[in-house]
């Protein structure tokens, strides 16, 4: 009962106004931001608008001009403007004033195609078009002396693939800006409850309350159990309301397994009381909210907390799988975009193990000291 009652007054500071902005606010705000800022940078995807390709026509060819005018009709409904150039204009100059992103000589001998070397997407889709309709012309050419029906048959297709062909491609899901930095933000700002837990017991020390909890019928182990209990479950409550905000509001995607995902969240929350609480004790004073300060600033860069850090290699990856955030946001984006349970299993066990370790620490001594 006593570990209850203390722990109902530590979750009694969620009625601090300066606290719920540091700990609701302020990470829904800055994923907002980094979210919508840097949506560019996590978007795979390339839009093209329309083509535009200037050509002449100098073939002698009596049927040319009836498959060219065609082919023009198909390619302007594809969204590539095939466009005739007078007599005066100099194709390739337009080119190199990127008025238009390729230009096409037609003669007896064949077609010639300039391509832009400032639009290499769109020249490239409109030369691919353009070889097609040279390739199939020459077979047309071939059969129109025997079979004049199967030549127009060619070149229209006759129910074959048309020039310009849409595929769809269901890629894997990767994260969006708004998806990454929901999971990023969402580790880091656990982390940071490392500074009130370093603040648990010292704070009774400061404002000389510790020695009338000890004087009251409550253990030692009960006022650490209960302060301890506190500040997880006030975490725990801060954390899923972020979460289910990210989601619903935000659309963040946290992949088909919610539960999961809250439990690695719950696991880092352990582990990031239990860094605060430790190093409380092991380093005496202000000092050590300041290294706890460190280690979480530390953490948050080389974890990915303000940009993606997977790809990280050498020194640099190395130093990356150190940080805490790391093996949590690896274990999030496994789970929510490739259902990888491995990774989850292994960063709830790292975030166990160490907590266990560094309350080993707290306790033990605690118990050597007269007071808290």
């Amino acid at each position: 009962m006593n570990v209850f009652r203390i722990m109902l007054k530590e979750l009694k500071v969620i009625r601090d106004p300066k606290m719920l902005l540091f700990l609701l606010v302020s990470p829904l705000v800055t994923m907002l931001i980094l979210g919508t800022a840097l949506t560019g940078a996590f978007n795979g995807s390339l839009s093209v608008g329309e083509i535009n390709v200037l050509y002449k026509n100098n073939s002698s060819a009596s049927d040319f001009s009836r498959y060219w005018d065609d082919f023009t009709g198909q390619m302007r409904q594809a969204g590539i403007k095939l466009e005739k150039a007078d007599e005066k204009t100099d194709g390739k100059t337009e080119v190199k004033n990127n008025r238009y992103v390729g230009y096409a000589e037609i003669t007896d001998s064949g077609l010639e195609y300039y391509s832009s070397s400032q639009s290499l997407i769109e020249s490239g889709i409109a030369k691919s078009v353009l070889t097609a309709f040279a390739d199939r012309y020459r077979l047309a050419a071939v059969v129109a002396g025997t079979d004049s029906e199967q030549a127009d048959a060619i070149m229209s297709g006759n129910g074959s693939e048309s020039y310009v062909v849409e595929e769809s491609l269901n890629a894997t899901r990767k994260p969006g800006a708004m998806d990454y930095f929901a999971v990023a933000i969402t580790t880091m700002i656990i982390l940071y409850s490392a500074l009130t837990a370093a603040q648990l017991i010292d704070g009774e020390r400061k404002r000389n309350t510790a020695v009338r909890l000890l004087a009251s019928p409550v253990t030692k182990i009960e006022i650490f159990t209960g302060k301890l209990a506190g500040l997880v479950v006030l975490n725990a409550i801060l954390t899923i309301i972020v979460v289910l905000i990210s989601k619903y509001v935000f659309n963040a995607y946290w992949g088909e397994n919610l539960g999961l995902a809250f439990l690695i969240l719950f696991t880092e929350i352990i582990f990031a009381v239990s860094l605060g609480l430790g190093l409380s004790y092991i380093i005496k004073g202000n000092a050590s909210g300041t290294v706890v300060m460190i280690i979480i600033q530390l953490a948050a860069f080389l974890g990915g907390s303000y940009f993606p850090v997977e790809e990280a290699t050498g020194f640099m990856g190395a130093l990356s799988s150190l940080s805490p955030l790391q093996w949590s946001n690896a274990a999030l984006l496994e789970l929510i975009y490739a259902d990888n349970m491995s990774a989850t299993i292994n960063a709830m066990l790292l975030n166990i193990g160490f907590a266990v370790v560094l309350l080993g620490i707290a306790l033990t001594m605690m118990r050597r000291r007269e007071g808290l």
